[in-house]
């Protein structure tokens, strides 16, 4: 379950699972934008089930209070057998509207994951939501 906003907007840091249909409810209504951003969400799943991608988080302001976030951050973990289907591949190389899409190996996803995505520019730790259900 996706805990609540504090006070500024945020949730509190750290990776929070969900699962698509609660990220939808809870991020892809409130405006046109965040709907059209939470549509391409849902294309980059399709994309990843059928890629054999591992684990999908997601973060940026999206994952916020703002009405009009700017983009959303994607972590995809790839591994062995990457890819399943070579055509999903290269629809994710070429990416989709609104997502920041990023294809790593275990290193990739360790220090994406781990570092980049855990905190913000002044080094404050903020969220991550993993997508842990999508079908």
């Amino acid at each position: 379950m996706i805990p609540p906003f504090d006070d500024d907007g945020y949730l509190p840091p750290g990776v929070h699972p969900a699962e698509l249909d609660e990220i939808a409810a809870r991020f892809g209504r409130e405006s046109e934008l965040r709907q059209v951003e939470m549509e391409s969400i849902r294309w980059l799943m399709d994309l990843a089930r059928r890629a054999g991608v591992r684990r999908v988080v997601i973060n940026g302001s999206f994952t916020t209070a703002v009405l009009e976030p700017n983009d959303v951050d994607c972590a995809l973990l790839i591994g062995r057998g990457f890819p399943q289907d070579a055509k999903a591949e290269e629809e994710l190389i070429e990416g989709l509207p609104f997502l920041d899409i990023h294809l790593v190996r275990q290193d990739g996803w360790d220090e994406l994951v781990g570092k980049i995505f855990a905190t913000d520019r002044r080094r404050q730790p903020k969220v991550m939501i993993e997508v842990v259900s999508w079908s």
